[in-house]
């Protein structure tokens, strides 16, 4: 049986990241805490590519609220640019929530083309997981 999660540790031993599968909603969830390098990222985008071959999977939330000391620039190419084209590329996932902290600044949502996912920004999980079970009924 294929496990359906993997966790990221860094060198302290403690997790910065948790990638999920949840079959019913066949989303994956990415889970961000604490610091990571840009090694450890590159780590864990290969881990998210790997599972949505694996698994049939039509969204994405990636939640970087409490993902507080990784180089900005990284994390902004993280969360709204490469690695929303390396999914469009790889999948079929049609839409992608990032949740991102109350106070940092909120990009505009888009949808590039037909053939690439929509992409939206929230603040608050529950909105963009309610967002996520919305498009998947569609």
């Amino acid at each position: 049986m294929k496990k359906t999660y993997r966790h990221y540790l860094n060198g302290l031993g403690q997790r910065y990241c948790t990638l999920r599968y949840l079959d019913e909603r066949q989303m994956l969830s990415i889970i961000w805490k604490g610091t990571a390098t840009q090694e450890h990222i590159d780590e864990v985008e290969k881990g998210m590519l790997e599972m949505i071959r694996q698994y049939p999977c039509r969204s994405i939330i990636n939640d970087v609220q409490d993902f507080f000391e990784a180089p900005t620039t990284y994390l902004a190419y993280l969360t709204w640019t490469e690695w929303d084209k390396k999914v469009r590329d790889t999948s079929e996932v049609s839409c992608i929530a990032h949740v991102l902290h109350p106070e940092a600044p909120m990009p505009e949502s888009r949808k590039e083309s037909s053939d690439s996912p929509e992409v939206r920004f929230f603040t608050h999980k529950m909105d963009a997981v309610e967002w996520l079970n919305n498009q998947n009924l569609n």
